[in-house]
């Protein structure tokens, strides 16, 4: 009989659906399994990837894979609230998100800042809390000193607290809504590593100045802000801007009369 070796490795890239069910290939030799709750044995498992398969909550029985580095969910629902006990994947290096057309909404609890080896957050739109180890005014925190991306992060969520725990980000993926930011962009400006920006919002409510952004922004892409063209004005005077994207409804408007002084 052969000997199964331990895996490291489980994809949805080879799908098979029969009669009784969905099953999955997972990269062993000539093994395949039916992927239910028999996770919580697959104790050496780093990648997995549940893109084709729909939920409706976090699957605890992840919560055992101590060692998993690289997780992917497909989920059905609007609202997804995530376990606190997430702060036992502290291996956990990329944590994605898909959903259906309208996007998945993810809520963390303060768990979220244990994940010290984070370093890239897909989702749809979620919300972050403070991490209640922060001190804004005295600028000390406890922060994800290896995050690089971050998408769709809510816009009541860009609290300085959040900002600065989050500060080596490279890529920050931002979702609105019609809400009063007060001045929630503003905290921007303490991304002193971040070279790629996105907005998806559905009001005008980028900061007044372009003092507010990283000097070190490379690329923006704006999608459904009805900013004014003449707010590109602004956009203008990032000293180091190489792309702009203008998606959907990005400006207000059907004519952009540039200032050329």
């Amino acid at each position: 009989m052969y000997k199964m070796q331990p895996f490291k490795r489980v994809t949805s890239d080879e799908i098979n659906y029969y009669c009784h069910g969905l099953y999955r290939d997972l990269l062993t030799p000539v093994h395949h399994y039916i992927l239910k709750s028999e996770l919580i044995h697959f104790k050496l498992l780093k990648v997995l990837e549940l893109r084709h398969r729909e939920i409706d909550n976090f699957p605890l029985q992840i919560l055992s894979l101590i060692w998993l580095r690289y997780l992917s969910l497909q989920c059905r629902v609007e609202n997804l609230n995530i376990p606190p006990k997430i702060c036992r994947l502290w291996n956990l290096q990329t944590f994605i998100v898909q959903g259906p057309s309208r996007p998945v909404i993810i809520t963390f609890l303060e768990e979220i800042w244990a994940l010290m080896q984070l370093r890239h957050l897909k989702l749809a739109k979620f919300y972050w809390p403070n991490p209640s180890s922060i001190s804004a005014d005295k600028g000390s925190h406890m922060g994800l000193s290896n995050i690089q991306t971050i998408s769709y992060l809510s816009l009541d969520s860009c609290t300085k607290e959040v900002i600065l725990g989050v500060k080596n980000v490279k890529e920050l993926g931002i979702r609105g809504n019609e809400i009063d930011s007060n001045g929630l962009l503003n905290n921007l400006v303490h991304l002193q590593q971040l070279e790629t920006l996105s907005f998806i919002f559905f009001s005008k409510l980028l900061p007044a100045s372009a003092k507010a952004f990283p000097a070190t922004l490379k690329k923006l892409k704006l999608e459904r802000i009805y900013i004014s063209w003449s707010y590109l004005d602004i956009i203008a005077e990032f000293p180091n801007l190489e792309v702009l994207k203008l998606m959907l409804n990005a400006c207000d408007g059907i004519e952009w009369h540039p200032n050329v002084n």
